[in-house]
């Protein structure tokens, strides 16, 4: 494969606290059944690639747990195969993010190592379906320095995308723009670019040498406006979820419940694999509801459930009711609980009777393991 792929597995930890304390922010639960960072290692896998890299930088365990010996990505190779590269301790272990340069930093003796020409590079926070092989294909013909992904962008709103581009008719890109809200006609990034492996080395150590650390901003903005980088850019138009904050998890969630999307992102032919856990099949009690929902196996279901996620494990006890909530595994909801829109993290009890509402904009969180 004239590939090699690596993931960042964290880029907004900060802004999804509430579930990443104790995990890396790619292996939050996702669909009842995933994680975040399946998406992006199942694309590369289905695109051919066979060394992929994970940078995490804290709270890896989890991230371990899930991959394991990564053989449902049938990544567990002699040859290539999947690492988790974690931050030098003695150098940036206790600071801070402080760019995708500087994570990249750590990742140097992976990308010497592998013999691809090109690496694709992809966060985890971005959920979708694609195959990687027509990015690379565009990006050799446009004889650019770099790909960029993004999806375009048809209606007026005031969302802020990490990167903003407008483009000539070639797919040029002729304006770059950081955090920035796009009009009719502009491309959001995706985090998602192709680059020529030996001129990512060498980025990676001139800019980290001078202490200058952040991807986008010091390397692409900054090369682009001076005219010393040219950019191409390789269109998406089939959906794509982004999980930047906890209204963008809940939101991406309940965006499963639309066939068309579920349809586009789990599809025969480029499936999304994930850690195999066996279970038995999901029991519905005689008097329970249940509507419009994702169901994962080994649940209990007594009570009622509307509109919502429910991952593996999870009972719901008589008379309790589930809207639009998201409950994650092994999580118990007592007799008579009524929650709506809470995002009920693993192992967490709800007691019998509770009463539990949020917002969809702001969803009541209940953490991991906690009893309320």
């Amino acid at each position: 494969m004239k590939m090699c792929g690596i993931i960042f597995s964290e880029m907004y930890s900060d802004e999804l606290n509430a579930f990443t304390h104790d995990r890396n922010m790619a292996a939050i639960p996702y669909g009842g059944r995933y994680r975040l960072v399946d998406f992006a290692l199942s694309n590369m896998v289905n695109s051919g690639i066979t060394s992929v890299g994970v940078l995490a930088k804290q709270h890896y365990h989890s991230l371990m747990t899930h991959l394991g010996n990564t053989q449902e990505w049938d990544l567990n190779r002699k040859n290539g195969g999947l690492q988790i590269i974690p931050p030098y301790a003695s150098e940036s272990l206790n600071h801070a993010n402080r760019g995708k340069l500087d994570e990249l930093r750590n990742a140097l003796d992976f990308l010497r190592e592998d013999t691809s020409p090109y690496v694709v590079m992809a966060d985890a926070h971005v959920i979708c379906n694609m195959d990687y092989r027509p990015v690379l294909e565009s990006h050799m013909k446009s004889g650019c320095d770099i790909t960029v992904v993004g999806t375009p962008n048809t209606q007026n709103n005031d969302t802020t995308y990490k990167a903003v581009m407008q483009t000539d008719e070639n797919m040029r890109v002729t304006s770059y723009a950081l955090d920035h809200v796009p009009q009719p006609g502009d491309y959001c990034g995706m985090s998602t670019m192709v680059i020529d492996r030996q001129v990512l080395i060498d980025t990676v150590m001139e800019f980290t040498a001078r202490g200058i650390y952040f991807l986008e901003r010091d390397f692409i903005q900054s090369r682009f406006n001076s005219g010393e980088l040219s950019i191409n850019l390789y269109p998406f138009e089939e959906p794509v979820l982004r999980v930047n904050s906890i209204e963008s998890y809940f939101s991406s969630n309940m965006a499963l419940l639309d066939e068309n999307i579920s349809g586009s992102l789990f599809r025969p032919d480029r499936p999304i694999y994930t850690r195999v856990n066996d279970e038995v099949p999901s029991h519905y009690g005689m008097n329970c509801n249940i509507a419009d929902c994702i169901i994962a196996d080994g649940c209990i279901l007594d009570g009622n459930a509307e509109n919502s996620v429910i991952s593996r494990s999870v009972r719901i006890a008589k008379n309790a009711t589930v809207k639009n909530c998201i409950i994650m595994q092994g999580s118990v909801i007592g007799e008579g609980a009524l929650l709506e829109n809470v995002i009920v993290d693993k192992w967490a009890t709800i007691s019998a009777g509770s009463q539990l509402k949020g917002l969809a904009t702001a969803p009541v969180i209940i953490r991991k393991g906690v009893t309320v």
